[in-house]
């Protein structure tokens, strides 16, 4: 029986269809309102299946407009709507000896291109302001992605939930 030789099939999705795409910090209400249709509806999925109730998409808007979180979305305005392809909700948390900024959601399509095309800002952005340790609690696939970025396990994350003893 002859053997089948494998087909390489190109990616469906090429690098320069996210070219009209770029980072934002959502830094006013105005811009949070104008973009946060569509960075909730990317969120939301995050939420759902990583979150374990801890925030609703509603408590993740709120902290941005408090200034508690930050929000950085990749959009592309050229269309009769703006699209967002990409939102990054981060949080500061301090501890003793320093801060560190806390991956609170990410989601997007084509969450891998567009995360390599723009996390050089992001980090840039954070290191500018202080920050000189980035950080996430992450299911395991999204781990996976994060590893790729250069985040490490550091612990392990385990919960006792009182109200099922």
């Amino acid at each position: 029986m002859a053997q089948q030789k494998l087909k390489l099939v190109e990616p469906t999705v090429e690098r320069d269809t996210l070219e009209g795409y770029e980072p934002i910090l959502l830094s006013t209400v105005e811009m949070l309102d104008t973009y946060w249709p569509q960075a909730s509806a990317i969120l939301q999925r995050c939420v759902d299946s990583a979150m374990h109730g801890e925030m609703t998409i509603d408590d993740i808007y709120e902290g941005v407009k408090a200034g508690r979180m930050y929000a950085i979305v990749a959009k592309n305005d050229e269309g009769e709507l703006p699209d967002v392809a990409l939102a990054l909700i981060l949080e500061l948390q301090a501890y003793p000896q320093f801060t560190v900024m806390n991956v609170t959601a990410l989601g997007g399509r084509e969450l891998d291109l567009l995360t390599s095309k723009f996390w050089k800002h992001v980090c840039s952005w954070a290191y500018m302001n202080g920050v000189r340790t980035m950080q996430a609690s992450a299911s395991p696939a999204m781990a996976r992605i994060l590893k790729r970025y250069g985040f490490n396990k550091i612990y392990e994350m385990v919960r006792l939930d009182l109200t099922e003893m």
